[in-house]
């Protein structure tokens, strides 16, 4: 929700830190929300050239659920996922 609502012309990056935690906490409707999540985020891209990255734990497994979780984004391979310790 807060994602759209923002106005800024400065902002150029959406950054989303992932747990081993969260994968454990996916229920049909969660993944709903991460799919509106994904085509917010698509249209920020296209309209304000704004990139998305995503941090997990080496526990997190994102590199499997991402394009479950965030499918246009993976399949247009617009989403950075970054590994963190």
């Amino acid at each position: 929700m807060a994602l759209q609502t923002i106005k800024s012309k400065n902002f150029e990056r959406v950054t989303i830190r992932l747990d081993g935690n969260t994968m454990n906490m996916i229920t049909e409707r969660v993944r709903q929300q991460w799919q509106d999540l994904d085509r917010l985020l698509v249209q920020f891209l296209v309209s304000h050239s704004i990139r998305t990255e995503v941090m997990y734990s080496g526990s997190a497994g994102i590199s499997n659920y991402a394009p479950i979780m965030l499918p246009e984004l993976t399949r247009r391979e617009l989403v950075n996922l970054v590994e963190y310790s």
